[in-house]
């Protein structure tokens, strides 16, 4: 959901002149109309002749900020994208204001706002920019004439295709207007490279905070690629991007990364059947974080992959114990263990060596499950004989999928 900020002023004096506004850096000058000048700004010679009809009415609260319109840099603010969008937009698509004197600050008036939040939804929905600003430029529908029969509420537009029954968009397949540019990002973007539409749609539905939207995309990812696919190629380059804007700017976007990742969490409890049931050919796969780690993201993403393929999972979540998970094993006997550590400071191999001891069954005929240590903070680390590393999500489902008994 775009963040609202209005510019509210309070009223000034009616006896003296009205002070010009604070310049928004974010409004550079209209490079076909020269140097631009704010219309609030009066010369010296208007001040001396006092407060004219305009300047009272400039005072007039919201009706007054409705007429003048807000800026480029305020208009960004409250959708939640960077300004040289806005522009971009403009300069491409004609989705610009609809009053532009050139040599003055650009205003955007509740129309023109209007029809740039209709074009941010449309865009965060996967659509392409040139597209949605089709649908947005799109004329009303025309009404009955003058004197004609009595005046029917005009019948909506066609609702925009909907992108997500097909598969991503690439870079290269895009037109070239709508390629994502070949640069880091900057403003209200993310990073997110040469991705597909639904890609480009989630983050900037992310950097909105806009819940409905993520979930919305999210859902019809994994519905129409799967979760793998709809992990590797859509949630986790958004997360990336997250971080890396993270990163860079000072600590900012952590609400974002918060909301996203709790969006991701919900879509993926959503997918799929229920767990199956275990038998004694096909022994559920345990999925743990190691004692100190907290992020579980991933792990989230295998639990949900396997069931998919109707592999039986437990998925006990964050910071397990090392006793606690052993006793897990011996009291359930699964056919794997997956250890989750996103961070070196989590990465104990001496958690995988209790787990390697683990023997369950009758005296000779003892059996052992399937070590595996995953995530990050395990490289560079010396694990436990027998214990094999995963590095991706793909290649986990391959190995665990189906998994043997237990031996």
């Amino acid at each position: 959901m775009p963040r609202a900020l209005s510019p509210h002023g309070g009223p000034g004096a009616a006896t003296r002149p009205a002070a010009a506004p604070p310049a928004d850096p974010a409004d550079r000058p209209d490079p076909e109309g020269g140097p631009e000048r704010d219309p609030a700004v009066r010369t010296p010679a208007a001040a001396v002749q006092g407060p004219t009809v305009q300047d009272v009415a400039v005072q007039d609260g919201t009706a007054a900020e409705e007429d003048a319109g807000i800026t480029t840099g305020a208009l960004a603010r409250r959708l939640g994208v960077s300004p040289t969008t806005i522009r971009s937009w403009e300069r491409r698509y004609g989705i610009g204001p609809d009053r532009h004197s050139p040599g003055h600050h650009r205003r955007y008036l509740p129309p023109d706002v209007e029809r740039l939040e209709t074009m941010c939804h449309l865009t965060a929905q996967g659509l392409p920019p040139a597209e949605a600003a089709r649908v947005c430029n799109r004329p009303p529908a025309p009404t009955d004439p003058p004197g004609g029969a009595a005046a029917t509420p005009a019948a909506p537009p066609p609702a925009a295709p909907a992108p997500a029954a097909s598969p991503p968009v690439s870079a290269g397949d895009a037109p070239a207007e709508d390629r994502p540019a070949g640069r880091v990002g900057g403003g209200h973007t993310l990073p997110v490279g040469p991705a597909g539409a639904l890609c480009r749609g989630l983050a900037r539905a992310a950097v909105r905070l806009d819940d409905p939207a993520m979930h919305e995309l999210l859902a019809a990812g994994f519905a129409t690629h799967g979760v793998v696919a709809g992990w590797e190629e859509l949630a986790a380059p958004v997360l990336r991007a997250v971080g890396a804007k993270w990163a860079v700017s000072g600590g900012r976007y952590v609400e974002v990364e918060h909301l996203l990742s709790c969006a991701i969490g919900r879509a993926l409890q959503r997918v799929g059947p229920d767990t199956p049931a275990e038998h004694p050919g096909r022994r559920a796969v345990l999925l743990a974080a190691a004692p100190e780690e907290m992020h579980v993201l991933p792990l989230q993403a295998l639990a949900a992959a396997l069931t998919e393929r109707r592999v039986p999972v437990r998925l006990f979540g964050a910071g397990v114990p090392t006793v606690g998970l052993t006793a897990a094993v011996l009291r359930t006997g699964p056919a794997a263990v997956v250890l989750w550590s996103q961070s070196r400071s989590s990465a104990d191999p001496r958690g995988l060596a209790a787990l390697s001891t683990a023997r369950w069954g009758p005296p000779g005929a003892r059996q052992h499950a399937a070590l595996y240590a995953a995530g990050p903070g395990w490289t560079g680390r010396d694990l436990p004989p027998g214990v094999a590393r995963l590095h991706s999500l793909s290649q986990a489902v391959g190995e665990l999928e189906p998994p043997g008994p237990a031996r």
